[in-house]
């Protein structure tokens, strides 16, 4: 997208077909001293795709986004994005090259407004430097209004106007995680990761996120991988679906395959399931 393009349309294309593997996990081991996160998990997200990540609590799940995007450093395997292959990925190449994600506990700035905790996800698509930036003059100040014209827009497709000019601090939970999820937005991600967008949610609050998802992978193109428990919003949205279990991969496969998976059935929905 030029300076000039910066209406919220997706990332430019990268030339990866849908359908074909954007990324690549290939036996991703994982330890925090003598204890195993992940144990030689492979799986791969598809363009395009809805990719689920389940599993009880402490199976790996969010540590698995975490080494994604380059927080943790995995000890074992590679990640490979859009075609580059790492060992590892920090977290500025993680965003710069096209990864977004939200977290399991809301992760904005309490005492900015809405519009601002959006706008900070622009930050990698402004090109001026801190002097024009600092004073907010001539070309700086041009583009961010280029750029608040993106943030008005994702705004408006949150339906979230009316707390624009709120304090994210005063905000109910629910309402922060669509912040958040807008804030992830703006950077205009290939894959956008998301750990358990639904968590705290009402079920009107998961009726509403649930359709932002689906019209961000749908309208936007943007493929998307997600940890969620609530297994009937895995189910509706998901197009395939991972299961850890204890760091370990026990199965992956269409919604309906990892349902009757008898392994996933014992160690997560229980048999009455």
């Amino acid at each position: 997208m030029n300076a000039h393009d910066t209406s919220f349309h997706g990332r430019m294309d990268d030339g990866i077909e849908p359908g074909k593997a954007l990324l690549h996990v290939d036996n991703i081991s994982l330890s925090f001293g003598g204890v195993k996160a992940i144990t030689d998990v492979s799986f791969d997200v598809l363009k395009g795709e809805v990719r689920a990540i389940i599993g009880p609590n402490g199976a790996g799940k969010t540590s698995m986004l975490n080494v994604i995007n380059g927080f943790y450093h995995p000890q074992e395997g590679s990640i490979t994005f859009r075609g580059e292959k790492r060992a590892k990925m920090k977290p500025y190449q993680a965003a710069s090259s096209g990864i977004s994600r939200t977290f399991q506990n809301v992760a904005l700035f309490h005492g900015m407004s809405t519009l601002d905790n959006i706008m900070a996800g622009r930050t990698l698509k402004m090109n001026k430097n801190f002097f024009w930036q600092m004073w907010r003059y001539g070309p700086a100040l041009q583009e961010e209004i280029e750029h608040r014209k993106v943030v008005e827009e994702i705004i408006e497709f949150l339906e979230i106007e009316t707390i624009r000019k709120e304090p994210v601090g005063t905000l109910p939970y629910g309402l922060q995680k669509r912040v958040e999820l807008g804030r992830a937005l703006a950077a205009e991600p290939d894959l956008l990761l998301l750990d358990e967008p639904m968590a705290g949610m009402n079920l009107e609050e998961k009726e509403d996120m649930s359709r932002f998802i689906i019209e961000v992978n749908q309208q936007y193109g943007t493929t998307i991988a997600l940890i969620e428990h609530d297994m009937g919003v895995v189910m509706d949205l998901a197009d395939r679906v991972m299961v850890l279990d204890y760091g370990k991969k026990i199965g992956d496969g269409l919604p309906e395959e990892v349902q009757a998976n008898q392994d996933v059935i014992d160690a997560y929905l229980g048999v009455s399931h």
